[in-house]
């Protein structure tokens, strides 16, 4: 899965880090755009392509019911594909070049 990772677009590595933060709960649209600064049309296609990525036929993120304020799906990263502490890191190392 590291070596997917690397392969990440910024907003895919900004937004998988906010799953991340979050590990074990649902997060919805709205929580990512407020964490992310990412909206709309952009953030939908990182979303659906992080729900595309697998790893040994287990999707990365994956839905789980529609928000309260109904204004799309929540989102549950699944932690089974990838050790936490050690893929923030990589994240945020991964991150830094961009700056």
């Amino acid at each position: 899965m590291k070596n997917k990772i690397k392969r990440f677009t910024h907003n895919q590595l900004v937004v998988l880090l906010v799953f991340l933060m979050h590990c074990g709960k649902a997060v919805t649209v709205d929580q990512l755009e407020r964490q992310t600064g990412i909206a709309g049309k952009s953030l939908g296609g990182v979303i659906s392509s992080l729900s595309r990525t697998s790893f040994r036929s287990i999707p990365l993120i994956e839905p789980v019911g529609a928000s309260a304020a109904n204004s799309g799906l929540r989102w549950l990263l699944n932690d089974r594909v990838l050790d936490v502490t050690e893929t923030i890191t990589e994240i945020k190392r991964l991150l830094a070049y961009y700056d």
